[in-house]
């Protein structure tokens, strides 16, 4: 090898170790002042990729740019410190693992804005940069207008201010630090090596992406629970315990959900799994037109028949929201195999009485109901009518077999004292730390419009 070519080749080994030997004493510091942030920092393995411009992660490698962080090194340490939590609070509050429908310009910068609030909040000599000066205009303003601070929530408020591309990119400049392509599904493909070597391709890739997202949620509440027990020694934790609570309040996926309220019942469809065709065909080859064994005209299905879904009508529960949530279930409902063909669903609204009740017994009455809604009521709230009347029509047998009451409400009212004899779920929208808790029977899923709007 010419002598100039090993002096490059040299010169890149010393520049990979320098920010390796760099990004180890960033990593120490962290873990000694943040001990209760150990599993998150530790989990993340760092490799350098030119590449990539600064730094960027998936949920398990940080990638750098080896000259990104020496010559960040030189001009402000305190910078990579940051840069560094920065990542690691994306993973903490899974702010990767996201639909590929959204809108990922605005998702990524929400992204940062949540984090960088939470950061500035620390207080830490550790991670000041002169950078963090000029955010504090941008988060007053936002602080202002919103509960919280989390990307879900600025998320939705940036999506509503129909922002010009110029205003954007002046606050992708004040906020942004790290990378964010690696969180979608096919940047995950073109990095994942083991998925390139294995046949199985997507289904694989997408239980890995799962299981990681698992793991950054386990991670997440052991963060928590330690909080609660350092938050009186620790004032610079609030708001990082306050995003904890909000992103690891009970959530599920709201189409596994609706698997739960499935019932048994008969299609009449081919049953491929009891159906054996070399018998079938080997009757046709040899008696002509006559098949030893006919296939069986039926099977079993798991498919949502009878449930009732009911709308908390109050005054803070309305509008496009109530749509936005009926669509939802309406979107699960009607994909492919979700019904039977006769269905029996009832919507019921309800404020402190009930205000409509709409009988559905098709998707076209399902469509119809959604276009041409009315929210009625707008007065207190007491859930305990709705489950009077669904037991009313149990007794007079309007359901052949009720899997449950779906009740979507802001969670301020009148619980029913005695269990119901189907399952009872309340959905409520958004974390609310002063919210009542609903009785222990009762099954509780929060979602937030992110998750409705996807």
């Amino acid at each position: 090898m010419p002598e100039r070519d090993l002096s490059l080749a040299e010169k890149q080994v010393r520049l990979v170790t320098a920010s390796q030997d760099i990004l180890s004493l960033v990593r120490s510091r962290l873990f000694i002042d943040f001990r209760f942030l150990d599993a998150a920092i530790g989990r993340l393995t760092a490799l350098n990729d030119e590449l990539v411009g600064t730094t960027a992660t998936e949920g398990t490698i940080l990638y750098y740019n080896a000259k990104y962080i020496i010559n960040t090194y030189k001009n402000e340490p305190e910078a990579l410190n940051r840069s560094f939590m920065h990542s690691v609070l994306h993973c903490i509050f899974r702010h990767p693992f996201v639909s590929e429908r959204i809108n990922r310009r605005l998702w990524n910068l929400s992204c940062d804005i949540a984090v960088e609030n939470i950061i500035t909040e620390m207080d830490s000599e550790l991670l000041k940069c002169r950078g963090e000066q000029f955010q504090e205009e941008a988060l007053h303003r936002l602080k202002g207008k919103l509960k919280s601070m989390t990307a879900e929530r600025i998320f939705k408020y940036l999506k509503e201010q129909d922002m010009s591309e110029e205003e954007l990119k002046r606050i992708e400049d004040i906020f942004v630090r790290d990378n964010h392509l690696l969180w979608y599904p096919e940047k995950r493909d073109e990095t994942d090596e083991s998925d390139k070597m294995d046949s199985s391709g997507g289904d694989d890739m997408l239980d890995r992406y799962k299981e990681l997202e698992k793991e950054w949620e386990d991670i997440s509440s052991r963060i928590d629970v330690d909080l609660e027990t350092l938050s009186r020694e620790n004032g610079g934790t609030k708001a990082l315990i306050q995003a904890l609570k909000e992103i690891n309040r009970d959530r599920y996926d709201y189409r596994e959900f609706l698997r739960k309220f499935a019932v048994s019942g008969e299609d009449i469809m081919v049953n491929d799994d009891e159906f054996d065709y070399i018998y079938y065909t080997y009757g046709l080859s040899k008696y002509g037109n006559m098949p030893l064994v006919e296939p069986l005209e039926y099977r079993e299905t798991q498919k949502i028949n009878d449930f009732v879904i009911a709308i908390d009508t109050s005054g803070s529960c309305q509008g496009e929201i109530v749509q936005s949530f009926l669509e939802k279930t309406y979107a699960i409902l009607t994909q492919q195999e979700s019904f039977f063909k006769k269905i029996n669903v009832r919507i019921i609204q309800c404020d402190d009485k009930i205000e409509e009740e709409a009988v559905i017994k098709s998707k076209e009455d399902f469509d119809l109901y959604t276009k041409f809604m009315s929210i009625k009521g707008f007065g207190g709230t007491d859930f305990r009518p709705v489950f009077e009347r669904v037991d009313e029509l149990v007794a007079k047998k309007e359901f052949k077999k009720l899997r449950g009451v779906i009740y979507f409400t802001d969670g301020y009212g009148h619980y029913p004292e005695k269990m119901p004899n189907y399952d009872a779920a309340f959905i409520f929208l958004g974390y609310d730390s002063q919210r009542p808790a609903p009785p222990s029977w009762a099954i509780r899923l929060v979602l937030d419009e992110t998750e409705l709007n996807d």
